[in-house]
């Protein structure tokens, strides 16, 4: 365990004047630090704790645009209402981290600042086309969720920037969301493989919109482009529902490791694919009702 310096800014001001120095690591929950550091993978001379900055914990809806802070705990994704309406894949995603300790310190912005591609509440965030929200002392800009990550534990986050906030609209019409994950144990598992959809139908029962997100299947989580082809326009009957989840295979590279072979992260995308969208497809048959 290396010695560091441990800062906790009261506000956005103040945490803009403390990144602005050299060698520093956010945390907020702090959940993954003490392992990292275990292992020399967590090096810096200066951490700053996020969990007394009130300005980053929030949920609120604006004119059909949901806005979530960084610091909002999993737990409180878990039991929010608001997102029990209007995104229960990512209320079924927060559910399934950790144990309820993990839960309650974990961050919905430390999932996504650690990049991990088996990060529980990411594969939910980019079926709904979510935008990262990002400042630093001087500017602020918003960069889709899909593109923020540029490997494992790597991102699009710069110099003396920090995650403000996530967002992504309201789902229209007809839809529904779903979240599915498998790991090794029933819980506080990494996952093996996670998978979330959304999909929207039209009028006729045809589906409208399709949005398929696999994690722990390749260096980041990745959108099933293939299968979601394969649903829009066509009415979601088991048949079609089955295609499209083995064309997830398509966008994925698996690899072997302490958790999993490919062959079977392979195996399981498919099957967690078919069951998110099976889900989702359930959704909006009861909206359409």
């Amino acid at each position: 365990m290396q010695d560091f310096e441990f800062l906790q800014p009261k506000s956005l001001a103040e945490l803009s004047d403390l990144l602005a120095g050299s060698d520093t690591r956010l945390v907020a929950g702090g959940t993954d630090v003490i392992p990292k550091m275990r292992h020399n993978l967590f090096a810096a001379s200066t951490l700053i704790d996020l969990s007394r900055v009130d300005d980053l914990n929030f949920i609120q809806e604006d004119e059909g645009e949901v806005k979530i802070g960084a610091c909002v705990t999993h737990q409180q994704i878990a039991e929010s209402e608001l997102l029990a309406l209007v995104n229960p894949s990512l209320v079924a995603a927060s559910a399934s981290v950790g144990c309820v300790q993990t839960r309650n310190r974990g961050t919905l912005g430390g999932n996504i600042a650690n990049a991990s591609p088996a990060a529980d509440a990411v594969p939910p965030l980019f079926v709904y086309s979510a935008q990262v929200h990002l400042r630093d002392k001087d500017a602020q800009r918003a960069v889709p969720i899909t593109e923020f990550f540029t490997g494992p534990g790597s991102t699009m986050l710069g110099s003396g920037e920090y995650i403000h906030h996530i967002s992504f609209p309201r789902l229209k019409g007809a839809w529904g969301s779903a979240f599915q994950k498998m790991g090794k144990r029933s819980g506080m598992a990494i996952a093996v493989v996670s998978a979330a959809a959304a999909v929207v139908l039209d009028e006729s029962g045809a589906v409208k919109d399709a949005r398929i997100a696999l994690g722990s299947v390749a260096p980041t989580v990745v959108r099933c482009l293939l299968a979601e082809s394969i649903l829009v326009n066509q009415e979601p009957t088991p048949e079609l529902v089955k295609k499209a989840a083995d064309a997830c295979i398509t966008d994925i590279s698996t690899i072997s490791d302490v958790r999993s072979t490919a062959e079977y992260r392979q195996h399981a995308a498919a099957v967690l694919a078919g069951r998110a969208i099976q889900q989702a497809v359930y959704q909006a048959r009861m909206r359409l009702a």
